[in-house]
């Protein structure tokens, strides 16, 4: 054992792991098992970044990989800022994020009706039938995203009662 070095050990459990995987993935469909260390990233998309500004993370808001889409959280900040500060009730914040959802789907070239997961936080579960109302006007019905909702108690700007992420197929 002593003349085994631990990368050795790191690269030979490594490479049984990949060959353990690679047929169970190819056998879910995987098209691509092999690693991609050192590969380019040209397959990685990233649109609607944040300016660097004091206090604002750097983040895309939609990054898309090969035909799948992540949206960053959305919220109906930049429409309650248009509008001068008026905030709305949750179904109005709601209804206003969704739109925005849509407008970055279609930049990503995908719609609503291939979600695949969504996430939803609201600030009070007070809220939970009044905003499901307004998701359940807007979602596809014949193809609803997995979907799970959590409170927290305070999102990044004040007034803000909901914050959605989406994920969909391209």
């Amino acid at each position: 054992m002593s003349d085994i070095t631990r990368r050795a050990l790191v690269k030979a459990s490594t490479g049984t792991m990949v060959a353990m995987v690679a047929p169970i993935a190819c056998a879910h469909g995987a098209a691509n098992t092999q690693p991609t260390q050192g590969r380019p990233h040209t397959d990685i998309q990233r649109f609607e970044p944040t300016s660097i500004a004091p206090g604002i993370p750097l983040i895309s808001y939609v990054v898309v990989h090969r035909d799948i889409v992540y949206l960053a959280g959305i919220t109906a900040v930049q429409a309650i800022l248009a509008s001068g500060g008026r905030l709305g009730d949750v179904a109005d914040q709601t209804r206003r994020t969704l739109a925005h959802i849509d407008t970055l789907l279609a930049a990503a070239g995908t719609t609503k009706a291939k979600l695949l997961s969504a996430q939803v936080w609201l600030t009070d579960m007070k809220n939970f039938a009044a905003h499901n109302d307004a998701w359940n006007e807007w979602v596809d019905p014949k193809n609803p995203p997995a979907r799970a909702c959590l409170v927290s108690p305070q999102l990044f700007y004040p007034g803000l009662l909901v914050e959605i992420m989406v994920t969909a197929a391209k």
